[in-house]
């Protein structure tokens, strides 16, 4: 082969070489494969059932799992957040916090969540993420008061519901590595179960548990007015506000998952 020849065949395999290496790395760089899907059931001993595969389960598989569900997800993780599940027990008859409590008449203006635009395209601002707000609060009464009372479960039970999860009789959760972590949600994170609703209830329903549904459950969100928390109810998808010691609400709690 001629030099001149050479020369051009040593050009062509650089060029292709390099193309090669750049698709190469658009491919690793492009696109995010989630581990987790809307509707996977999570187990206890970290491994998750994604509800198509549930659904054919025999009998003795359906036992075997049921035994170890912890969280159905609502939320797939992305390549900056972690997934979010909601727990599969839920409890009735909690106050946002009692009368008494020193959060009850003050507005917590760190945790609420504005709710802004038309029906089923609404979008939040401020207070999204409810995984601190039970902190938030304690710091804000610490603000005004020589110390908070927020230490004392029986004045904030849905908060404390939500925090001590792996407590709640059949919630799977105790000595796991998913003991921690559960909080009360936002009116947002609320809204976001609500979306997946059909999936998220299909999959609850399949572990036997209570379906999500026609009750006000409490979020963790802060009301315009001191004494109001904001409330959800996921068979209409209606928002409310109810006094911070209202005691017909339901508590639910979630968690994010790596």
């Amino acid at each position: 082969m001629k030099k001149t020849n050479l020369v051009k065949a040593f050009a062509v395999m650089a060029i292709m070489a390099a193309s090669a290496f750049f698709v190469g790395c658009a491919n690793s760089a492009g696109g995010y494969t989630s581990k987790y899907a809307v509707g996977d059931i999570v187990l206890n001993d970290g491994t998750k059932v994604s509800y198509d595969v549930a659904k054919d389960y025999s009998d003795e598989e359906l036992t075997e799992m049921k035994a170890k569900a912890i969280a159905v997800i609502f939320k797939a993780d992305t390549e900056n957040k972690k997934a979010l599940g909601v727990g599969l027990i839920e409890e009735g008859g909690d106050p946002w916090c009692v009368k008494d409590a020193l959060a009850y008449n003050i507005n917590i203006s760190s945790i609420q969540c504005i709710k802004d635009g038309d029906e089923g395209n609404y979008t939040f601002s401020i207070d999204t993420d409810g995984s601190d707000n039970f902190e938030q609060i304690k710091e804000k009464l610490l603000k005004t008061n020589p110390s908070s009372d927020t230490d004392d479960e029986s004045r904030y039970k849905a908060f404390y519901f939500a925090i001590n999860y792996k407590n709640a009789v059949g919630s799977n959760v105790k000595n796991s590595v998913y003991e921690d972590g559960w909080y009360l949600p936002t009116i947002a994170e609320l809204y976001d179960i609500y979306k997946e609703i059909t999936a998220v209830n299909e999959a609850i329903n399949i572990c036997d548990s209570t379906k999500l549904g026609d009750s006000w459950y409490w979020s963790s969100s802060q009301h315009s007015y001191d004494e109001y928390a904001c409330s959800f109810n996921f068979a209409t998808g209606a928002f409310y506000e109810n006094t911070k010691n209202h005691l017909n609400n339901v508590s639910i709690a979630i968690r994010a998952f790596d």
